[in-house]
């Protein structure tokens, strides 16, 4: 064999070997971070692909902050090389993109788009070629199908500030429950037409409804509208509001709610992953009756069947 045979042959079995690369576009809060998380690493999992994060938007947009990498995940921030090898000929997520996929029909396979696929609940089936995931994927079956493995690594990688730890002793002590109200960019027109906000009803029948099963009980409410909270949530001796740190760190304030014997969650992802992550084998988890208020949104597809819906 030549020398140039044996070069080639070589080159080629060492693209052979390279591993295809699956980046996972990262938006929203730390809700919706964790879901688009639990897709990639499902299909990590499953394919052997290398898991990468373009999290670009958060350095057009200040309103959200990128927390995946304050957590114990696997899986890499995507590099520009790597983006643009995935999404060639573009060589980051943008216009280009979206026009090589209306005109190159191959290129829908590189570039997934989530309003696209079939809404069942399951994940979206890849070949070994790398590709570009966009979208939300809020379907409780993917989380819930590598559950272990996603609490393993939802954890922080350096300890919380003093001041939540103390809190989490506190709720560690007695029996506890996590109320969460969700105001904020909720109340802007589009979010209440979707989402709405739930009512005062709601949580007073989750708190009669937790009081009847477990004496002894203390509420934690959680909110990023504490004024709202102390509208809907009855003030009585056994709730404790807790007024929102600003200092960015919603992740921890996440993990200090799962820390809750029970939850009673908004119609959020926030409060969604606080119960997922919950250990507790005979935990409560209260949903809302409507997650969405707009009929065409499916909230089967969200909440799990286990969780009780008022």
């Amino acid at each position: 064999m030549s020398v140039d045979s044996q070069v080639r042959r070589s080159g080629a079995a060492g693209r052979r070997k390279l591993k295809p690369t699956l980046i996972v576009r990262i938006r929203g809060g730390i809700g919706n971070q964790l879901f688009q998380y639990a897709l990639g690493r499902k299909i990590a999992l499953e394919t052997g692909m290398k898991l990468r994060f373009d999290h670009s938007e958060y350095d057009r947009y200040f309103n959200r902050s990128y927390c995946l990498n304050q957590l114990k995940i696997q899986g890499l921030s995507a590099t520009e090389s790597e983006k643009s090898a995935v999404l060639w000929p573009a060589h980051a997520f943008g216009r280009t993109v979206k026009l090589c996929r209306k005109f190159y029909p191959f290129y829908q396979r590189r570039y997934i788009r989530e309003d696209e696929l079939l809404r069942d609940g399951e994940a979206p089936v890849l070949t070994q070629s790398s590709a570009y995931l966009d979208g939300y994927w809020q379907k409780w079956k993917i989380p819930f199908s590598i559950l272990e493995p996603l609490r393993d690594e939802i954890t922080l990688k350096q300890p919380m500030v003093l001041e939540r730890l103390k809190l989490q002793q506190r709720i560690n002590a007695g029996p506890s429950a996590a109320l969460h109200v969700r105001y904020g960019d909720y109340s802007q027109a589009h979010n209440l037409r979707n989402f709405g906000l739930c009512s005062a009803g709601y949580y007073k029948g989750a708190m009669d409804f937790l009081c009847e099963r477990i004496p002894g009980l203390t509420f934690y409410v959680f909110s990023d509208s504490p004024e709202r909270a102390r509208e809907v949530v009855p003030q009585q001796d056994n709730v404790v509001f807790v007024d929102p740190m600003q200092d960015g760190k919603d992740h921890e304030d996440l993990l200090v709610m799962s820390s809750c014997d029970h939850i009673v969650t908004a119609n959020s992802t926030f409060s969604w992953w606080a119960a997922f992550l919950n250990g507790n084998e005979d935990k409560h988890v209260i949903a809302p009756l409507k997650w969405f208020k707009n009929p065409n949104l499916d909230d089967s597809l969200i909440v799990p069947p286990s969780w009780q819906r008022l």
